[in-house]
């Protein structure tokens, strides 16, 4: 059931093209209640929920619990939610946060790892031609991923942490790095950003070129629902540094041509590590890409979907291309 707040709905749009592979299931997106009592009429149907609020409202509906799948996003995890162990399955964003549903009484064996997923035919997958270009032939020396949304007072704010990350591109500038923020509406700013960053406001399909234009992706929010841009850079060969969560979690840091910060980390602590690894020339090879690859593989959109089907109808898993 489609969460139209939610910046992740795009990847479960692109996701639903994938089960265009498969003859015996369909995939289709409710937007309304109108439209999720139509579905539910349907025989043998499951029903994935991206948000709490949507939980709630289908078990509202007469909606089985054991007919829900829950994605459970890593900021929700504080929240209260009633029947969660009834479910037929929820899915998380790592094994940090796999362990601590668990400990709201649901089996391991209904909780599934589901990464936020990325596009390979947009992001260089196993085109190494693509991400080998060296470091040093890219222009933009950090890049930042993710739109603005004003309300400074805001919990929104809190979570992605838009001062330090302002904080960090000044620094960052004043020490004559060339640096750029993809994402929309950063032109409404609240903070004194440096009028000499670059802005870059792009539909998602233009956006490969941007990574492949950069040398290191830099993410500062302390809960991400991906982040979608730690998938798409550490896949367009770039340098990844981020604050332990979503997928990055998973990752040990300094393998991969990716490093995690501590949520404590101050501007001066980014700062250091940034230019860090921008000195150095030689951590990014063949080798981290490969295994970047297989990395990567499970969180393609492909693989998602093939997951998804083996929650849900395990008899069908078979049929994906």
């Amino acid at each position: 059931m489609q969460n139209r707040g939610w910046i992740l709905y795009f990847l479960w749009r692109d996701l639903q093209a994938q089960f265009s592979c498969i003859k015996s299931v369909g995939c289709e997106i409710a937007g309304d209640e109108a439209e999720l009592r139509q579905f539910i009429g349907r025989h043998d149907i499951y029903v994935v929920a991206m948000g709490l609020k949507f939980l709630d409202e289908l078990i509202e509906f007469g909606v089985p619990e054991k007919r829900i799948v829950f994605y459970h996003t890593h900021v929700r995890l504080g929240l209260p939610l009633d029947r969660i162990d009834r479910l037929h399955a929820v899915l998380v964003l790592n094994h940090f946060e796999k362990e601590l549903v668990s400990m709201r009484k649901v089996k391991k064996e209904r909780i599934h790892v589901f990464p936020a997923g990325y596009d390979p035919c947009l992001f260089a997958g196993n085109d190494q031609d693509g991400v080998s270009q060296q470091c040093g032939e890219r222009n933009i020396d950090v890049l930042f991923v993710g739109r603005y949304r004003e309300g400074s007072d805001g919990y929104y704010h809190k979570r992605k942490r838009y001062g330090l990350q302002v904080q960090i591109v000044n620094r960052l500038i004043m020490m004559g790095l060339n640096v750029a923020i993809l994402g929309h509406d950063w032109e409404c700013c609240e903070y004194s950003l440096d009028q000499r960053v670059r802005l870059i406001d792009l539909p998602h399909s233009e956006t490969p070129k941007v990574y492949k234009n950069s040398r290191l992706v830099c993410s500062v929010a302390a809960q991400e629902g991906g982040p979608v841009s730690f998938l798409e850079g550490m896949a367009s060969g770039c340098l990844m540094l981020s604050s332990p969560t979503g997928f990055p979690a998973d990752i040990q840091s300094g393998e991969l041509g990716s490093w995690l910060m501590p949520l404590r980390a101050d501007c001066e602590a980014w700062c250091m590590q940034i230019t860090m690894l921008l000195s150095n020339n030689e951590l990014l090879n063949e080798d981290v890409f490969r295994q970047r690859f297989e990395i990567l593989r499970p969180a393609q959109f492909s693989a998602l979907a093939r997951q998804l089907v083996s929650i849900c109808f395990s008899g069908h898993h078979a049929e994906m291309i």
